[in-house]
């Protein structure tokens, strides 16, 4: 950040300031001096101001001197809740104002006659204050005056209170300097350890006592928010009074007066610094973390207060002898430009909140989009990529770098092991610097992605990983390599395959970096040490090439022109200077035209931006001016406050970020940014407004630039000027404005010729005017069409009452529709696609919408072999939704697509039924019975596969799906003999696996009865013998049904064996080619003959211990026909039993 003196208030008759405080919601500012001085100022900004932020004139509206003091006021307080001042003298009156109808008066007058007041402070809610008096005395009372307790402390003569941020705790600070914490009723509870005095030896004194209250609570809290000021220049930051690790500060300074900013995030420390020669007031600031951010120099002799404005903490007010300075701060705001998609993304924090707000801001379409993300450190952007810079959650250390696009797309992330203090960015590298480190990683690009092919093999993965570079600053520059370039192309480059991070353990260097810049078009990184030391190396190997010296002082920020051959060095107290760049031959490079260079000093410069065409133009921002130097040539100061994100075609452009950081719920508008062009440019629109054209040209002859031939092209054409526009096109080689002029000569009405002209311009609005003036409706909504503006075409067919066709009603429909697809908006997409009638753009959204049965519907009505059905099966396929996908591609007729599918999922029975589906007498049908044998091998696979495994049941259940219960069946009677053999399972869950076997046979039955019923046509036969092989099919199976279940002694009649013949031949190429064992042929006959033994086994075990030996006897006796299945010892022992 960068602070500097703006404004200053003299008091009259040079009386002394004691004291100040400005109302962070109110704008208000108290000051109380000598002999009972207290006076109320504001500051508004102009109604009428064209200027935002900083840079807005400001009005003092009040000067009201408050009269009632008589000695000198010592103490001031705000109460923001209820708009109250409360003051107390040196004598010890305490005055509390009210403001009524623009002018404060006394409301309450208080006086102890004792002993003088110390402090006072209200609390968070401003329901209570609590004032301490030098004698040891405490009070505490109401807003409305009434005492809620008062105490007289016996640890001696106190100096300062604090409320805690929920009101339930006080903190008084004692004369000897340390501090007791009571509860808000006055009870003590302990004293606060003050970790910042050890080896401090001595008498101190608490100048400040300030706990930040969380009013407006920005980001996480878990920060230290207690500041302990002590006047020998010691300070600790604590999370609370209790905070075991606190962060301490040894500024060097005499304090004398400490506050928080607004939001808690900056610490002003105000005091003297004590020298030798002269005595120098001090403003030093720092965020919670104890990290100096910069430090302020003041005028004057005695510094006595300091207060912070509530406006986004951009200003401070600061008491000096007789006067009261007002400081600006330039924040050091964490934000980023990507200049090819034109897009500025900031941060902002939201109240109340622990996550940052990343606001991705795309200026040419105005659409912004937010992601939110915890602990963010820095942004940095290139021309098409952003990387935001993040502490992990964990409480490891480093840092996560996080590569998005510039819509806020997440697309790679790296972990680097140490805190950056600066980040930049190029297209293909990421540069981070710390205090002794530099890291570059050269990241892999979603381009460069595809130009692997996705072929991720371990040499592309590593590419993917890209490269990571990692340097000590000490031993960086003398790092032997080649002098020959290296191309930044990832993948023709040598890998280096992890970071050494032991490098981290090196020493810290003795001449820190403090900052760094990129040189884009020669791409050479600039670093810049803290003795005035740079140094230059190579990208993206980080080769060194030379080093130089800007001089003493420690660089802030540095910036190079466009060329790489002038460095422009602002350093901590403000300066700016420029220095030429010597080549690797120690020579000065002689192509910038920068005379008396070493005399150029500018003070108070808080940003520089060169010019990215010509490298003797930069602007800088110097306090609330905007300077633009044509050489060393200034130009008219601008007034203005904005941060510069870049300077191209002669025009500078700027953000009021201060304002922008602001609007947390409204979106961003143009209002925001400012867009300056040089003397330049202003002087040639000078002399087109007053000279004419010729004079114009000659400028431009001898001030030849793009920007300015654009611009006479512009003035040319709205004159329908058309040879000397067409002249400068030619000097532009722009062959799309000379085939323009073309075009042009051809229109022959000026009307029609002029809106062309002003479309050419993006002048669209003015353009439709014009036609619409001129009752040329036809052509306005032509217009609007080219422009792809549907939604203004739908509205001008309205307005105007055109008449339209169906199909150009439909093309509106469908052009709305395509613009709400853009946006993702499917259901209101849908819509307008239905209007239209574009089935294919409709079905997309309702799978979009996941409204299923809508894209069935669609598939009805659309033709066959439509090429959408193919796409529709696919989308089905994705979704397993295999009977609509199968649909999909049948009515398509891609019947193999159909069948891949089937087989994907596991829907063997579909994928059988597809392939026996076709006519023998198609000309493919060999191909369909390669189908059927290719669907064969790999289901066979597949189960081999589970058996493999001992996935016995996944493999019958695989059969089963694919319709092959015979084979289903087998398989689980294969394994029933084997758990017979190997285990003694239990009764019950062998007649389960039985129970199985047969539920499978019953599902083969099934299966050849509708066989036999739709059996296709055998070409080598009549139709005759077809319908009688068919009908005889169907009885044999049903008589085979009859025998099976009614006979019991395993005879197989003369039925069954016609059968098993006539299944032999008529099935010889399917699942019937395997019986031909009386194992498998009593399968097939008799299929719950095990089940019914285990059935009565069962029975038979019940009878018993029932003591139904009757029962149990007749029972036994029919296990007698079962010895083939049961154990006949068992059988037999059983009889026993029963006898």
């Amino acid at each position: 950040m960068f602070s500097y003196l703006s404004k200053k208030i003299a008091i009259p008759n040079n009386a002394k300031l004691k004291s100040a405080s400005w109302s962070k919601e109110h704008g208000y500012v108290a000051c109380g001096g000598e002999d009972g001085l207290l006076k109320v100022l504001k500051l508004e900004v102009q109604n009428d101001s064209k200027h935002k932020g900083l840079a807005a004139q400001t009005n003092l509206v009040m000067n009201q001197t408050l009269e009632g003091h008589s000695d000198d006021v010592q103490v001031i307080i705000w109460n923001e809740k209820f708009r109250k001042i409360t003051s107390s003298d040196q004598n010890g009156l305490i005055i509390v104002w009210m403001l009524y109808k623009g002018a404060w008066y006394e409301e309450m007058i208080n006086n102890r006659n004792k002993s003088s007041v110390k402090d006072m402070k209200w609390d968070s809610d401003g329901q209570r204050i609590c004032i301490v008096y030098e004698d040891g005395a405490a009070i505490v009372g109401s807003v409305d005056g009434n005492r809620i307790w008062g105490k007289e402390l016996k640890y001696g003569s106190l100096t300062s209170v604090e409320w805690s941020p929920d009101g339930n705790t006080l903190l008084f600070g004692l004369l000897t300097g340390e501090i007791c914490v009571f509860d808000s009723c006055g009870n003590y509870l302990n004293k606060m350890s003050t970790y910042c005095l050890n080896n401090i030896h001595g008498a101190v004194r608490i100048v400040s006592l300030d706990w930040y209250k969380g009013e407006n609570n920005y980001g996480t809290r878990m920060l230290p928010s207690l500041a302990v000021c002590y006047d020998v220049g010691r300070c600790q930051l604590m999370i609370n009074h209790e905070d075991p690790d606190p962060v301490l500060l040894n500024t060097g300074i005499q304090i004398t007066c400490s506050c928080w900013n607004e939001d808690g995030s900056m610490l002003a420390v105000a005091g003297t610094q004590m020298s030798a020669d002269r005595n120098i007031n001090v403003v030093q600031f720092y965020n919670p973390f104890g990290n100096h951010l910069n430090t302020l120099l003041l005028p004057g002799k005695c510094l006595t207060a300091c207060t912070w404005e509530g406006n986004g903490s951009l200003r401070l007010a600061l008491a000096v002898d007789s006067f009261l300075y007002f400081a600006n701060l330039r924040p050091y705001y964490k934000w980023a430009y990507s200049s090819t998609e034109n897009t500025i993304i900031y941060n902002y924090s939201r109240p109340h909140t622990f996550e940052h707000s990343i606001t991705f801001w795309n200026l040419k379409t105005n659409k912004t989009k937010i992601i939110t993300v915890h602990h963010l450190i820095d942004i940095c952007a290139s021309e098409d990529y952003v990387c935001l810079i993040c502490k992990p959650s964990d409480v490891s250390q480093g840092v996560i770098l996080t590569m998005y696009t510039a819509i806020g797309v997440a697309i790679e992330s790296k972990r680097v092991q140490f805190e950056p203090i600066q980040s930049m960015m190029t297209s293909n590298q990421i540069i981070l610097i710390n205090k002794s480190f530099i890291y570059a990683w050269q990241y892999f690009t979603p381009k460069q992605t595809l130009d692997l092919g996705f072929k991720f093999t371990s040499s592309t993965i590593r590419q993917r990983d890209g490269i990571e570079r990692l340097y000590h600053i000490d031993t960086i520059s003398l790092r032997t390599g080649s002098s020959s370039f290296v191309d930044d192309d990832i993948s023709s480059s040598v890998f280096q395959t992890e970071v050494d991070w032991n490098i981290m353990n090196q020493p810290v260097s003795s001449d820190p970096i403090s900052t760094l810049t990129i040189s884009h078009s020669t791409r050479r990184l600039l670093i810049a040490r803290e003795s005035g030391l740079i140094q230059i190396y190579r990208l993206p190997d980080l080769y060194f090439e030379m080093k130089f010296s800007v001089g003493d002082n420690c660089p802030y920020r540095i910036y190079v022109n466009c060329n790489a051959t002038c460095l422009g060095v602002i350093d901590e107290s403000g300066i700016f200077r420029l220095h030429l760049i010597p080549d690797n031959s120690n020579s000065l490079l002689s192509s910038v035209k920068f005379q008396n260079i070493d005399n150029f000093i500018r003070k108070d410069v808080w940003d520089v931006k060169f010019e990215e065409d010509n490298p003797n133009i930069f602007a800088i921002m110097e306090k609330t001016r905007m300077y633009i130097f044509d050489g060393l040539q200034a130009e008219p100061a601008i007034h203005t406050s904005t941060y510069l994100y870049e300077f191209k075609n002669l025009e500078v452009q700027g953000v009021l970020l201060d304002e922008l950081v602001k609007t947390v719920n409204i979106q961003p508008n143009e209002e925001f940014l400012l867009k300056t062009p040089i003397k330049k440019v202003r002087d040639f629109k000078q002399i087109l407004e007053k000279d004419g054209l010729e004079k114009a040209s000659e400028f431009i002859n001898d001030n030849p630039h793009t920007k300015l031939r654009h611009l006479f092209i512009e003035a040319c054409l709205e004159k329908q000027n058309l040879e000397m526009a067409e002249l400068q096109f030619v000097h532009l080689q722009e062959y799309s404005g000379i085939q323009f002029i073309k075009r042009l000569r051809n229109i022959q009405s000026k009307l029609i010729r002029k809106a062309e002209i002003l479309v050419y311009f993006k002048k669209h609005d003015e353009a439709e005017t014009l036609l619409l003036n001129n009752d040329r409706s036809d052509l306005a909504v032509e217009l609007r069409k080219r422009l792809g503006d549907w939604f203004r075409v739908a509205q001008l067919t309205k307005d105007t009452g055109i008449l339209m066709k169906d199909l150009e009603q439909a093309e509106i429909w469908n052009g709305i529709g395509d613009y709400y697809r853009s946006q993702m908006l499917w259901d209101k997409a849908s819509d307008y696609y239905k209007q239209g009638n574009d089935l294919l753009k409709f079905a997309e959204c309702l799978y979009q919408l996941e409204d299923y049965k809508g894209i069935e519907r669609i598939i009805e009505e659309l033709p066959d072999c439509h090429d959408a059905l193919y796409d529709f099966g696919l989308r089905f396929a994705n979704l397993g939704m295999i009977k609509q996908a199968v649909h999909a591609f049948i009515k398509c007729n891609r019947r193999k697509e159909a069948i891949d599918v089937c087989l994907r999922l596991n829907e063997w029975r579909v994928a059988y039924e597809l392939a026996k589906s076709i006519d023998s007498q198609d000309a493919d049908h060999h191909h369909h019975q390669e189908q059927e044998k290719r669907i064969d091998n790999l289901l066979k696979q597949s189960v081999v596969c589970f058996i493999e495994q001992g996935r016995i049941i996944e493999a019958v259940e695989l059969y089963k799906h694919a319709g092959r219960f015979l084979d289903a069946a087998e398989l689980l009677y294969k394994e029933v003999q084997k758990i017979k053999q190997s285990s003694n399972r239990s009764p019950l869950y062998m007649k389960k696996m039985y129970v199985l076997i047969g539920l499978l046979m019953e599902q083969y039955y099934e299966q050849n009865k509708l066989q036999a019923n739709v059996k296709p046509r055998n070409p080598a036969c009549g139709e005759g013998v077809l319908m009688a092989s068919s009908t005889l099919a169907g009885l044999l199976l049903t008589e085979q049904d009859h025998t099976i279940h009614n006979n019991n002694n395993g005879i197989i009649n003369k039925e069954s064996e016609i059968l098993q013949n006539y299944n032999s031949i008529q099935y010889s190429n399917s699942n019937m080619n395997l019986i031909k064992t009386n194992v498998m042929n009593r399968l097939i006959d008799q299929p719950w003959r095990g089940a019914e033994a285990y059935h009565y086994i069962m029975l038979t075990i019940k009878q018993l211990y029932n003591g139904l030996f009757n029962y149990a006897f007749r029972t036994v006796q029919l296990l007698k026909d079962y010895g083939d299945i049961l154990n006949p010892l068992i059988i037999y022992s059983l009889i026993d039993i029963n006898l």
